[in-house]
């Protein structure tokens, strides 16, 4: 005899939703795996999620005018050559982990929005920066956050007052919303010493979690690492290079 004809109407209903409820209450793999994940480390370093705030040299997204196409950063031949993607690939074949990596769209449409250009609400309008402009990606709450700025800060009525205490304001956010370990670059495409000593002494306020990182060897070869302006796919590599040798250190790892 057939286990459905043992068994009454109500008898095989009461066992449906018995199995309904068992499943309810076993906690899927998924969230297994968010929680194995959480535990990934480069050394000291938590490595599990990550925040890239920058430039065009960070992310920009199309501009026909200037024929460009695409949304990561400015001017890698594709998004696996920019240093965003170039560093989270070091950083994931350490960890033997995974990074999520989700660009601000273009389009408007809400996503995580962990690569996020901060030109506008930043590097332009330090004077009037709030947390509130970066709300999604404080939420984020990352464990390695880099910080690119500086290019596009402008130098006319230039208040440093004013943008030390925006950087100040900008890293105690990120501190306050997952206390991350920060990397601050100097500036990248030309010199500015000014500012990249503001970057020095905001970051020596918190040495722990805060890393200055100089990629003057930029400079000292701008044709070979970008010689329209923006980094090629070799200034791309020195960048994530230089600031995977940070991580590195700062996670007393070699």
């Amino acid at each position: 005899m057939s286990f459905e004809s043992r068994c009454s109407q109500p008898s095989r209903q009461i066992f449906f939703i018995a199995c309904f409820f068992m499943l309810l209450s076993t906690p899927f793999s998924v969230g297994s795996e968010k929680q194995n994940k959480s535990n990934e480390r480069i050394g000291s370093l938590k490595a599990s999620k990550s925040l890239f705030l920058g430039n065009s040299l960070t992310l920009h997204g199309p501009r026909p005018d200037i024929e460009w196409f695409a949304n990561w950063g400015m001017a890698a031949t594709a998004a696996e050559n920019d240093y965003v993607h170039r560093l989270t690939l070091a950083i994931k074949n350490r960890t033997k982990g995974d990074l999520l990596l989700d660009p601000a769209d273009t389009k408007g449409s809400k996503g995580i929005e962990n690569i996020r250009n901060i030109a506008a609400v930043f590097e332009v309008g330090y004077r009037t920066y709030e947390a509130s402009k970066l709300d999604r990606q404080l939420q984020w709450k990352a464990d390695i956050v880099i910080v690119q700025c500086g290019e596009n800060v402008p130098a006319q009525d230039f208040d440093a007052t004013a943008f030390q205490r925006a950087l100040k304001t900008l890293l105690n956010d990120l501190k306050a919303a997952s206390d991350p370990h920060i990397f601050v670059t100097g500036n990248i495409l030309w010199s500015n010493t000014g500012l990249d000593d503001i970057k020095k002494e905001v970051c020596a306020e918190d040495p722990t979690k805060r890393t200055f990182v100089g990629i003057s060897k930029y400079a000292s070869d701008v044709p070979k690492y970008g010689p329209v302006g923006h980094p090629n796919d070799q200034g791309m590599k020195l960048i994530a290079d230089t600031l995977f040798a940070a991580i590195l250190k700062q996670a007393n790892e070699k």
